[in-house]
């Protein structure tokens, strides 16, 4: 009989120790917090949900990338140049403290599903070329439109810099990382002279099939909800 209540006081000494596990900043028992927090970097621009327990970080977001340019190029002629991006991700991240003591650094790990990873560009003569037998307009060359294109689930792995969990009602920290996105496919269409392009797309989607990381370089600005 004294050998069975000696083990009931062991196993709840026991569950004590693991249900008050201490958290980064202190030896008190662990608080479950909820955070919001924008970000914007080299994925873009977003909004993040994040619950956070003890060492632990858990972030549900989306980040979006949309960018227009347009400009002029010579490639032996006058060419104009009119480039979209569309980069789009829902991710699903988390964060762990491997220090106890260190508070403002992180290791990430996590997986994103970029709905849109596209460069497009579409390249027009704006014109004319002249040869000894004929002179053809910018209209009857036609125009060739290149897409890049690496949709799809991408695993992510970084670090972070400053606290996960703001002292007081907010604070800003830093992520540093790479997604590892899908091969790159590319696709050429052209139109008038400038068709039949196919073996063109698949030897561009040859050389550029190394070309998957993207790395992120990201300032967040987190908002302690409780």
């Amino acid at each position: 009989m004294k050998k069975i209540y000696l083990l009931a006081l062991t196993l709840v000494g026991s569950m004590n120790l693991f249900g008050q596990e201490p958290t980064a900043d202190s030896t008190k028992s662990v608080d479950h917090r909820f955070m919001t927090s924008l970000h914007a970097g080299t994925v873009g621009f977003g909004l993040d949900f994040k619950y956070n327990y003890g060492i632990h970080t858990a972030r549900l977001g989306y980040s979006t990338v949309p960018f227009h340019y347009a400009t002029s190029v010579d490639m032996g002629i006058k060419m104009g140049a009119d480039a979209k991006v569309a980069y789009n991700n829902l991710h699903l991240l988390y964060d762990v403290q491997p220090f106890k003591k260190v508070v403002w650094f992180r290791l990430t790990t996590g997986v994103a599903i970029f709905t849109s990873a596209q460069i497009k560009a579409k390249l027009t003569p704006q014109e004319a070329v002249e040869t000894k037998i004929v002179t053809l307009t910018a209209e009857e060359i036609g125009d060739v439109e290149i897409t890049i294109d690496s949709k799809g689930f991408a695993p992510y792995l970084g670090l972070g810099l400053g606290r996960a969990v703001p002292k007081k009602k907010f604070n800003v920290n830093f992520d540093f990382g790479t997604y590892y996105l899908p091969a790159p496919k590319v696709t050429v269409i052209g139109t008038k002279l400038l068709e039949n392009n196919t073996a063109l797309g698949k030897q561009m989607t040859e050389d550029l099939k190394t070309y998957r990381w993207m790395p992120v370089i990201q300032l967040n600005f987190t908002y302690l909800i409780k």
